[in-house]
Parts: C-alpha cells; structure tokens; sequence
C-alpha cells in the first residue's frame, strides 16, 4: 500500500541535493521525512544468503528522524528504517 492510498499527502523537495527526498503528512498532521534508495542485497563472507545493504543516515538526517525508503521497483516494495509507524 502506498503513503497515498494510506492517506498520506505527499511533497517532493523542489531541489535535488539535499537530505531529503520525500515529504509526507498523514491526516493526523505528523511529518516525516524520507531519502529514497534502490534496494540491493549482497552474500557477504561467510554468509549463504544475500542481504539488505544498509546506507548510513547523515547527522543532518539522524537529527531531522529522516527514514531509509529502500525501494524495489521489481518486486514493487518499500522497507523503512527506522520502520515507519503508521
């Protein structure tokens, strides 16, 4: 389900550099902040199965609460982090 169809109004930021990529409102009037990435997954040494490579937030996100949108276009997902609360 989308951040639309979940009643959310959403904004994109006018500028493309920046520590954010999406703005969404819920009906309630709570904000957050998201950075949007392709989602990817690697076997890492030692391991069997592929995994989630995680992006570091920068300060200026850590502090704004701005949440990872790891977006896969494929398999039409998105996962959160910090998990979305809604």
């Amino acid at each position: 389900m989308t951040l639309l169809e979940k009643g959310f109004m959403v904004f994109f930021p006018i500028s493309s550099q920046g520590p954010v990529d999406l703005v969404a409102i819920s009906s309630e009037g709570v904000t957050h902040f998201f950075d949007a990435k392709v989602d990817r997954a690697r076997i890492n040494p030692g391991r069997l199965k592929a995994e989630r490579i995680y992006r570091v937030r920068s300060r200026l996100q850590k502090k704004l609460g701005v949440h990872i949108a790891y977006v896969d276009i494929y398999k039409k997902t998105v996962h959160f982090v910090p998990p979305l609360k809604v």
